[in-house]
């Protein structure tokens, strides 16, 4: 017994990465794996640039508006809202049609963490994020909604793990069943209706994206409806579709139950793309890296279509998400 302590506290010590059974591989986090990072040749971010952070010129602003839809959810029905952006110039030609984004949350934070409120003159960092970025022709004009998976303010706790049965129950069901519907039927997408049939041929115009328990979400709309959505953007969060944090603690077979969805689904490798990022001295690094380092291992997930970007420097907040994003938002809809 005195031996497996002092081998388990020398590989703490050295860094928890080196080869080590999956069912004793426990990761928090607070922890950080640079050297981890270091073998799933991670590209960095350059910072969003600091006039972003100023309010664009009038014209150059998007506006932000609130939907309303019900949901389902253990047999009671709840009322939720959702914001929406939408680019400037969008009331100006009634006939254009625009890719969507979907954004979701972190643990703890709701549909005003990255918009802020209506209106296009509020004081969102994000929202002014997407006026300068669309202006600069840096990203291509998207909408941008973001909901919550809470299904009201009482489902809030302190321990994010228990927020995990309500993220893959907002991939399963509300997301494709709910929301998408009721935003899709109002704007102006590539979806010609909003049966699952014309959602699904719409999919490459459609990208999903999140912070923390918001990636996590990320990894579950993956795995569930990859028929709905070609583009993903988790931000500074791994996938739990085995286990929580499992993208640390069993990378490889989190890289295998991902790998299945694309094979379920028949998907080929170029038929989606998925940019994951993290900041340099975010603990998720240590769910993240390992994840990534495995997914590498099968041929659905390539150079192409598989992408592992750090903040330097950036911790497991939303100013990170802001350089993240800044960098993601790019390359989605290319």
């Amino acid at each position: 017994m005195a031996a497996i302590i002092i081998s388990v506290s020398l590989l703490l010590i050295i860094g928890w990465h080196f080869l080590l059974k999956d069912q004793f591989y426990q990761p928090s986090r607070t922890e950080v794996s640079e050297s981890m990072n270091s073998q799933t040749n991670q590209g960095e971010y350059v910072k969003m640039p600091s006039n972003y952070r100023n309010m664009a010129p009038k014209d150059q602003q998007g506006r932000v508006e609130r939907i309303s839809y019900s949901i389902p959810y253990k047999g009671v029905e709840y009322q939720k809202q959702a914001l929406v952006y939408l680019p400037a110039g969008y009331s100006a030609n009634t006939t254009k049609q625009y890719d969507i984004l979907y954004l979701l949350h972190g643990s703890t934070q709701s549909v005003n963490s990255f918009l802020g409120d209506t209106g296009t003159e509020q004081k969102s960092g994000f929202k002014r994020l997407l006026d300068h970025e669309i202006a600069a022709k840096k990203m291509k004009p998207v909408i941008v909604v973001t909901p919550t998976y809470y299904p009201d303010r009482s489902f809030v706790k302190s321990d994010y793990t228990q927020d995990a049965p309500l993220n893959l129950a907002f991939a399963k069901n509300e997301l494709p069943n709910d929301l998408m519907p009721a935003v899709e039927g109002k704007y102006r997408t590539y979806a010609k209706n909003t049966t699952r049939q014309g959602l699904e041929k719409s999919r490459d115009h459609r990208a999903f994206g999140g912070f923390s328990m918001g990636a996590v979400t990320t990894w579950y709309v993956f795995e569930n409806d990859l028929d709905l959505f070609k583009y993903f953007m988790p931000m500074s969060g791994g996938s739990w579709t085995v286990e929580p944090m499992g993208g640390g603690s069993v990378p490889k077979k989190t890289a295998q139950k991902l790998a299945d969805a694309v094979t379920k689904n028949h998907f080929r490798a170029n038929d989606f793309q998925i940019d994951a990022s993290v900041g340099g001295a975010d603990g998720t690094q240590g769910e993240i890296a390992p994840q990534i380092k495995q997914m590498r291992q099968y041929p659905q997930f390539t150079a192409e279509n598989l992408s592992y970007e750090l903040d330097r420097g950036g911790n497991h907040d939303m100013t990170s998400v802001a350089n993240q994003a800044y960098n993601g938002l790019q390359r989605l809809f290319q």
